[in-house]
């Protein structure tokens, strides 16, 4: 199974993605360690590039986590499913809250290690407007035009999601990632 996790921050992409990785047993891939090194220092482009065409080209499963426009587009191709998590912009910034406090002063499995979980004024703008662009509204409703309903499913809220998990047979809501 190959599948794609993209959405907002702070909706729970990257629990979602542990989830499925653990029901499935494949190895998940986070964007977020691909792209930083520790102490927030940023990996080369190229370098990233390789390492996800690695597991989109060559892996027989994958579940890649996360945005990133400017990697390998072809994830979406190769994938069975993507999942869009098209949160609103407050229960993102409320999901932001509860991960800065869970995880103070240490770095979520998610993140690279040495990057201790942050949440700073440049951040929450960037979560309640910047990321809102209508290039990225534009992306997802591409995504669902061009693959269709049955390999893009958008999630808008926390239940739609519980609803999912349990259809698949995961029971286990609790956060983990």
């Amino acid at each position: 199974m190959k599948i794609c996790v993209v959405g907002y921050s702070g909706s729970g992409k990257s629990s979602f993605t542990y989830k499925l990785a653990k029901h499935y047993q494949i190895e998940e891939t986070y964007l977020d360690k691909l792209n930083f090194l520790p102490n927030w220092k940023l990996r080369d482009h190229n370098l990233k590039v390789l390492m996800l065409e690695d597991i989109v080209y060559n892996k027989e499963s994958f579940i890649i986590d996360g945005n990133y426009s400017n990697l390998v587009i072809d994830r979406f191709v190769y994938s069975d499913k993507i999942f869009i998590f098209n949160f609103n912009r407050f229960k993102c910034l409320y999901g932001l809250i509860r991960r800065r406090i869970k995880y103070n002063n240490k770095t979520r499995n998610s993140m690279t290690e040495g990057n201790l979980e942050k949440l700073d004024l440049s951040f929450i703008y960037w979560v309640l407007f910047k990321s809102r662009s209508s290039k990225r509204r534009k992306f997802y409703k591409e995504l669902k035009n061009k693959y269709g309903t049955k390999k893009v499913i958008t999630f808008k809220n926390r239940k739609k999601v519980n609803n999912y998990l349990k259809e698949i047979g995961i029971f286990d809501f609790k956060e983990r990632a």
